[in-house]
């Protein structure tokens, strides 16, 4: 009898101790994909730090979107650094139905401030980036 309450106590006692697991690493970048959405903790710096900052993000952009235009099925965020320079590019790529009723890849980008997360003006189209062959812009986002 006494070994089972020995054991029972060793078991009980290592339930109830500290966590052994590694603490969980801070987001170390900017990229939001379409899985990240149902994460129960961000994946990336901007969410880490404003929670509400993808939803304010969408509702800037849909608020500017061209007349007509119906649907936004969110595709990804990335920020990259522009070829020119230091400056970075955030990119929000989403899936909508134009104004002529079919489905288009569309994409919104403008100056991205990593210290801040914040994102300048930006400019947007159909097309699946504003540096892919093909692309159209046909709106602005003010700042």
């Amino acid at each position: 009898m006494k070994g089972w309450t020995a054991l029972a106590v060793l078991l009980v006692a290592g339930c109830g101790g500290p966590d052994d697991s590694a603490p969980a690493q801070p987001p170390a970048g900017f990229h939001i994909g379409k899985a990240d959405l149902t994460r129960a903790a961000p994946n990336d710096i901007c969410q880490s730090r404003d929670a509400a900052f993808l939803r304010n993000l969408i509702l800037r952009v849909t608020s500017a979107l061209p007349p007509g235009t119906q649907g936004f099925d969110f595709e990804d965020f990335n920020v990259a650094k522009v070829q020119e320079g230091e400056a970075m590019e955030a990119v929000l790529r989403f899936k909508s139905t134009g104004a002529d009723g079919h489905p288009q890849m569309m994409y919104a980008f403008g100056p991205f401030d990593p210290a801040t997360c914040a994102i300048g003006p930006m400019t947007g189209g159909a097309g699946t980036t504003p540096h892919a062959a093909g692309a159209m812009e046909t709106f602005h986002v003010g700042g």
